[in-house]
């Protein structure tokens, strides 16, 4: 018997897919993918895409755990394409029930929209980590699974018994598809690949957890998405397949890699972490006998392909909502601002004697008055960057804080499934640097006051505490809460450097109000104890209106 989508390619028409998740890493390419083989892709996600262009795909917001929502938009398709998920095992680790809710119960809501709305097949997206705590080191599809030792594997393995139960009483047929480790262009910065091209490309040191033995079947994104695809196949109903690489490549092997690619930077080792998956052998021969899938990109190809994106993508992505406006004429543009403001004198010469003194005096008092930025923002239309345009559920994060609480801070940040940029003016090590950015967060200057003297400075202050905190680049900074000058401003620019300032600012726990993707938030905190609770609270705001915490200057660059 044919399955619906056949049957609608027979007929000429184009069989419609659901797609969850369609907006994401991997997603994105599935819809890449079923509109290149013939279907029409339907993206069902948090955000729209931002992989393609408006009117191109059709889009459906919404939750996977709302079953209205995903009923509605599964009306016409012949299947769906499981994919939306918490998969960054370190958000799972600090938020287990957001993780159960975004994994496991999402999961059921799924089946049970497409069992309500006729859906004759579910391919779910789990994972090799599975294996993980299999006691073989060779694995395939019949390998007995153990008992989970991880939160992402339990929730991941609940979806498959999901699926398998509602074959079993409702008829509704799945595909279980476990995912090698995807790499490749689109992918998240904090993926490993990615944040290793991030390191090298700034000449930081690879960090590498443990002795980097653990061994990693990746799968290049455009060879696993033909897979996924290859999913929806008659042969593959209600089967279970491996959709791995053919190469199992170290931690330490990936480090070696991109340091070949990008020149020579230093590894350095750190602990091992809690739960990692140590990695198997396994085994995607059922895939290409059944599904005649087979991962054709070497590891190393695909390294270079996504080294080859991301300069691509580089000068384009992550642009700032407010840039200074530098098009227009800057004479043209006082003179029109200053006009209304300026009292008609008779005598021409009057007027330009006393047009020219009150010049000297603003531009005088921009130059050595503190807080004249923003007396000069408001007249002229300048200001720090205070959000950026992104389709993807982020804010920027900015902390304010003495660089002695910067390591324990990036790491509750870590526990609590957040980063930030920790802006401080203090005296930083190299220790630290390294150690916040093992927790995913960010060191940024935070500039010092200017005054009437202290602004002569700006550029060899703006220099001097990028290097501390291993800046390289365009930089970066925060500037002071108070007393920041047009004149910093400006040789903060002929140093390569842009302002950055909290749309949101805050200084202890209360409502956030309205808050937007893109957005940047600002707290500030002290050495005290008090900051943990802040940062307890910020992140519990954030997930509630399921939104990451990244760091803001990063946010900037991979919007």
């Amino acid at each position: 018997m044919r399955t619906a989508s056949e049957k609608s390619h027979s007929d000429g028409a184009r069989p419609c897919v659901l797609v969850t998740g369609g907006s994401g890493f991997i997603g994105s390419h599935v819809v890449d993918v079923l509109a290149r083989r013939g279907y029409e892709p339907r993206i069902f996600d948090l955000r729209e895409s931002c992989h393609h262009e408006p009117g191109t795909v059709t889009m459906a917001i919404g939750d996977c755990t709302d079953p209205g929502a995903l009923e509605r938009a599964m009306q016409g398709c012949t299947a769906v394409i499981h994919l939306a998920a918490m998969a960054d095992v370190g958000h799972v680790k600090a938020d287990p029930v957001g993780a159960e809710r975004a994994n496991a119960r999402a999961t059921a809501g799924v089946l049970e929209a497409a069992r309500n709305a006729g859906v004759e097949r579910v391919v779910y997206g789990s994972t090799i980590w599975v294996y993980s705590d299999c006691p073989e080191e060779v694995v395939d599809e019949e390998t007995r699974l153990a008992h989970p030792g991880h939160l992402y594997t339990a929730t991941k393995l609940a979806g498959e018994l999901y699926c398998r139960s509602y074959a079993e009483l409702y008829g509704v047929d799945y595909t279980i598809l476990r995912f090698g480790i995807p790499y490749g262009p689109r992918a998240r910065v904090a993926a490993v690949v990615p944040a290793m091209v991030e390191r090298a490309l700034r000449g930081e040191p690879l960090t590498v957890a443990g002795d980097g033995s653990q061994g990693r079947r990746f799968v290049y994104v455009e060879d696993l998405a033909e897979g996924i695809v290859a999913g929806l196949r008659p042969v593959a109903a209600n089967r279970v397949y491996n959709l791995a690489g053919t190469e199992t490549t170290t931690i330490l092997e990936i480090a070696q890699t991109v340091r070949d690619l990008l020149g020579d930077v230093e590894i350095v080792h750190t602990d091992a972490r809690s739960g990692d998956f140590g990695g198997k052998e396994v085994s995607s021969a059922r895939a290409v006998r059944e599904l005649e899938w087979r991962a054709a990109t070497p590891f190393r190809e695909g390294v270079r392909r996504y080294v080859e994106w991301r300069r691509a993508n580089e000068a384009v992505e992550g642009a700032p909502i407010e840039p200074l406006p530098v098009r227009e004429p800057v004479l043209a543009r006082w003179r029109d601002r200053l006009a209304p403001r300026l009292p008609t004198l008779p005598m021409p010469a009057a007027r330009r004697v006393l047009g020219s003194a009150a010049a000297a005096g603003v531009l005088a008092w921009g130059a050595a008055s503190d807080d004249s930025f923003s007396a000069f923002a408001s007249l002229f239309g300048i200001r720090p960057v205070t959000a950026v345009r992104t389709s993807r559920p982020e804010v920027g994060v900015l902390i304010d804080a003495p660089a002695s609480i910067a390591v324990p801070l990036s790491a509750q940040l870590e526990r609590d499934g957040g980063s930030a940029s920790i802006a401080t003016n203090g005296e930083v090590n190299a220790s630290t640097v390294a150690q916040v950015r093992d927790n995913g967060s960010d060191l940024i200057p935070r500039l010092k006051g200017g005054g009437p003297v202290r602004w002569v400075g700006t550029r060899q202050q703006i220099k001097h505490m990028a290097k501390e905190v291993g800046e390289s680049g365009h930089i970066y900074y925060a500037p002071p809460v108070h007393g920041f000058t047009l004149t910093q401003d400006l040789l903060g620019k002929t140093a390569g450097a842009s302002p950055i300032r909290g749309r949101v600012r805050l200084k202890a726990p209360r409502p956030l109000g309205r808050i937007r993707r893109g957005d940047i938030l600002e707290v500030s905190v002290t050495a005290g104890p008090d900051w943990r609770v802040t940062l307890d609270w910020l992140c519990a705001e954030l997930r509630a209106r399921h939104l990451s915490a990244v760091p803001a200057d990063l946010l900037f660059r991979h919007a």
